[in-house]
């Protein structure tokens, strides 16, 4: 089968990782796969050499305007392929897929990797979401809630199916037994993300902790403005802005607790891994409810609510004072490789494009 996907390969995001996850494993499954990169080729993830790579950044340096540029040079590129499916994980190119004839892009598929009820859908774009949804042939949700924002036409044509977990197999096959005195959390340093509360969660509870430090891994917009949060809390030796990192998985490993402070995720990958690790996981119950689907309350983790500093910082001072069950961490590690394996989860992927093309 000839498969497109489409997407904007912008850095270190999660889209960009799991789509780059998914074009290798439709690759390695035998399918003609071609990758089209519309915007921003900033990609920090190894792609198969039998995945054909179609690289359109460059339309951003072409005068005139940007997005009928894309347009463009998209339908163009699609002309060409003829694939058999199209699979979107941004709006953007879904709504473009959506315009262009059913010889040009096949069966479009789009893969909700947010919040469907952000603000951002309530003006024009939510229009434009809503009539491209019309000639969208299939849905892939991360989590139930997110599919069940939508009416139930949508709903009778998706599925959920989470994200995969890439843990090497022959590394961090039991959780560390020996953790460093740190608090990481993980994500790119942006207003959804909301390390401002972390940052104030940690500086109550320090003076309680006071061999423990904070680090945040991740660039972004708020970087200055974090550092000087951090700044006028006196808290410059405890707590780090470590920027993006090679083998981001050998410092979340060792760490007593992750925390993700989000407001709201589509399935957030950081998380994801950290609960592969067996690493004592607080998330907050970021919208539209991804982190709660992961978290087993308790047992791997710990669920707190939306931007509450006071109540973060509650559940962090019970945690690094209770002793934990390495034994229940394993346990739950294990099951959660497991499932969320790239072999659980592409297969899923596999069979639900196999059964839209035969509709």
């Amino acid at each position: 089968m000839k498969i497109a996907c489409i997407g904007y390969l912008h850095g270190a995001g999660g889209a960009e990782k799991q789509i780059i996850m998914l074009a290798n494993a439709l690759a390695e499954r035998g399918h003609e796969i071609h990758l089209i990169i519309l915007a921003a080729n900033n990609s920090q993830y190894d792609i198969r050499n039998d995945v054909n790579k179609h690289d359109l950044s460059d339309l951003e340096k072409k005068s005139g305007n940007k997005i009928l540029n894309r347009y463009l040079a998209l339908k163009e590129i699609l002309k060409e392929i003829a694939p058999d499916v199209s699979i979107n994980y941004w709006l953007q190119s879904a709504y473009f897929c959506a315009m262009m004839s059913k010889s040009i892009i096949g069966k479009v598929i789009y893969s909700e990797r947010g919040d469907p009820g952000d603000k951002e859908y309530s003006g024009i774009l939510g229009i434009v979401r809503w009539l491209a949804f019309k000639r969208i042939n299939g849905f892939v949700f991360q989590s139930e809630g997110a599919r069940n924002y939508f009416g139930e036409k949508i709903r009778k044509k998706s599925i959920v199916i989470h994200n995969s977990v890439s843990i090497p197999d022959d590394k961090y096959t039991i959780p560390c037994e020996c953790r460093k005195k740190k608090i990481v959390t993980v994500g790119r340093l942006h207003p959804q993300k909301n390390q401002k509360i972390l940052i104030d969660a940690f500086s109550k509870i320090a003076n309680d902790f006071p061999e423990f430090e904070l680090d945040i891994y991740g660039d972004g917009e708020l970087k200055k403005d974090l550092q000087e949060q951090i700044c006028r809390l006196d808290m410059e030796k405890r707590i780090y802005l470590k920027g993006t990192v090679k083998n981001i998985l050998d410092y979340v490993y060792d760490a007593s607790i992750f925390v993700l402070s989000s407001d709201y995720e589509g399935l957030p990958n950081s998380l994801m891994e950290a609960l592969a690790l067996g690493v004592p996981s607080i998330s907050t119950d970021c919208k539209p409810g991804g982190a709660r689907t992961l978290i087993k309350d308790g047992l791997n983790g710990w669920i707190v609510p939306r931007g509450n500093a006071d109540i973060l910082a509650k559940k962090i001072k019970e945690v690094l004072n209770s002793e934990l069950d390495n034994c229940l961490l394993k346990k739950e590690a294990i099951s959660f490789r497991v499932s969320h394996s790239s072999k659980t989860v592409f297969n899923r992927w596999d069979e639900y494009i196999k059964l839209l093309c035969q509709k």
